[in-house]
Order: structure tokens, then C-alpha cells, then sequence
């Protein structure tokens, strides 16, 4: 498919889909670019990729194919020490969680707003982060969503999404706007939350009393909040007013819940919990 790919960032979603794209024989070489030799010469050596080179001094003029994996706030810095050898022609794409400040950002950038840009966010990937958790078939089965603008070329979308395809996933379309308000909602309150009660808990005088009798509802909801702090707060400054949004609906929410508890009103408590798990059973399956 690919003779040669360069992944910007080297991490967890961009090494997993080095080695798909290298074990379905999707790509020739695969060079990472980063910011770290120590970094991308570990990288490899546990042969996620093939070569490497520094942001700085990186060359993308021989790519096919680039993918941009960075943290969200990053996409600009990234975008600016592309430009100069990235070619009109050369397929593009990222991996990043939010999809507005990333357009925002190329079309900061780039005199003209680059028609192979494919901005994509696969729904995949853990609480663990970096290319050393990287994982084969890790996007089987997963869920893609590609945000193309107006300017992005038709054909270059159609390539992204075979790639997707190829390597297992299910792609869908929408605007950068929806996939932001829509991952707000699923994706970066969870994490706010899980946070947030992790903070709460262990603040408390006997939070080593409270860890040691956790369970595992408690040790299932709060595994997000192993992941990865900075990027984490990246996400909450690229999608600020979706998830303040999404937290004030929440809040309205525990608020509606609080009171029943208070006025000790059982009824509404339980068409409380039975509407939640009425929506919950209605998932469809294989979507966790």
C-alpha cells in the first residue's frame, strides 16, 4: 500500500499501527520522527520501526504516507517543521483526540490548507501510553472517525479509509465539530471523572483504608485515570468548551440524583438507575 511511511510521534496508536501496516505487508519502511534519539533508537530496536529522525532535522519529501501522532497541542509546532520538504501531493493524517484545533492549526500553518490532510481519530488504545505498549490487531474491530474539511481531496480520503480498514477498523464521517462534542460526552469526561474521584478519595484522612477495600467496579471506572496526565490536560485545553459543556450536563445530572437521595424519594431513584440501564443495555454489542 505504502512504500514508505513516516510517523510523527511515536506512541502507542501511531506504533501500534506501525506494526500492522508492517505485519499485513501495507508498508515498506516506517521511520519515526520525534523529538528524543533515546526514544526512537529504542523504538528500533523493538522493530516498530525501521529508521529514524529528529523533528528538527526530519525530511518527509520521499513519504507516501505521514502520520501525525503528537499531543494535540503540539500540532502546530509539528505542522511548521513539516512544512518546508512535506509535498502537495503526499497523503496526511493524525491520530489526535480532538479534531477542530488540529484543522485550526494546519490551516494556521500552511498557506494553502493541505488537500491530501485527512484528519482522523482512532477510537482505540489504553490507559497505558507510549510505543513500548504497542500492539498488533489493536484496531480491529475499532471504531475511526475521519473529519475531512471542505478542501481535504476526495481520493485522499478514500486511502485513509482503506488503510483503516485494512488493518481491522470500521470507519465512519463527520465534521471536526460533531467528533469534538460527541468525544467530550464519551471519551474526555469519563476521564475527567475518574480523575477527579481518584483526587477526591485520596485526599481524604483514611484514603489508604478506602485503595486498600477498592474493587473492581472502583478499579474498572478508574483506570483512566492511570492515563497520561499531560496529554490529558492538552485534550482539556483543545476541547474546552465541549467538555465544560459536557460537565455542566453532568453536574445537572448528579444534581437531579443528589436530591432524590436527600429527600430519601426511593421511586426516583430506582427510574433513575432503571433508565440508565435501560440506555446501557441498548449499547450495541462489541461498542466497549
Amino acid at each position: 500500500m505504502f512504500n514508505k511511511v513516516y510517523l510523527v510521534g511515536v506512541g502507542l496508536i501511531t506504533g501500534s499501527l506501525a506494526k500492522d501496516l508492517k505485519c499485513r505487508k501495507l508498508a515498506g519502511t516506517v521511520v519515526g520522527i520525534g523529538r528524543d534519539s533515546q526514544r526512537l533508537s529504542k523504538a528500533q530496536a523493538l522493530g516498530i520501526i525501521d529508521e529514524y529522525e529528529l523533528l528538527q532535522e526530519s525530511d518527509v519529501s520521499d513519504a507516501e504516507l505521514v502520520v501525525l501522532g503528537v499531543p494535540v497541542g503540539k500540532s502546530a509546532d509539528s505542522f511548521s517543521l513539516l512544512k518546508p520538504s512535506l509535498k502537495p501531493d503526499t497523503l496526511f493524517t493524525d491520530v489526535g483526540s480532538t479534531k477542530s484545533n488540529v484543522i485550526r492549526a494546519a490551516e494556521s500553518i500552511f498557506v494553502e490548507f493541505p488537500s491530501k490532510f485527512v484528519p482522523g481519530h482512532p477510537i482505540a488504545g489504553s490507559e497505558k501510553s507510549g510505543f513500548e505498549h504497542a500492539q498488533e490487531h489493536l484496531f480491529h474491530g475499532r471504531k475511526v472517525i475521519l473529519t475531512p474539511t471542505c478542501k481535504t481531496d476526495a481520493e485522499a480520503v478514500r486511502r485513509i479509509r482503506s488503510m483503516w480498514q485494512a488493518v481491522g477498523a470500521s470507519v465512519d464521517e463527520m465534521s471536526a465539530e460533531q467528533h469534538d462534542k460527541i468525544l467530550a460526552a464519551t471519551s474526555h469526561l469519563p476521564h475527567v471523572l475518574a480523575y477527579t474521584l481518584v483526587n477526591d478519595l485520596g485526599g481524604r484522612l483514611d484514603a489508604a483504608s478506602i485503595f486498600s477495600y477498592s474493587a473492581g467496579g472502583f478499579d474498572d471506572f478508574t483506570r483512566i485515570a492511570s492515563s497520561n496526565p499531560a496529554m490529558w490536560a492538552d485534550i482539556c485545553e483543545a476541547n474546552r468548551e465541549e467538555i465544560l459543556g459536557s460537565i455542566t450536563a453532568f453536574k445537572n445530572r448528579l444534581s437531579e440524583l443528589r436530591l432524590a437521595i436527600d429527600s430519601r424519594d426511593k421511586d426516583a431513584i430506582t427510574r433513575f438507575f432503571q433508565q440508565a440501564k435501560r440506555i446501557r443495555d441498548m449499547k450495541p454489542a462489541g461498542s466497549d
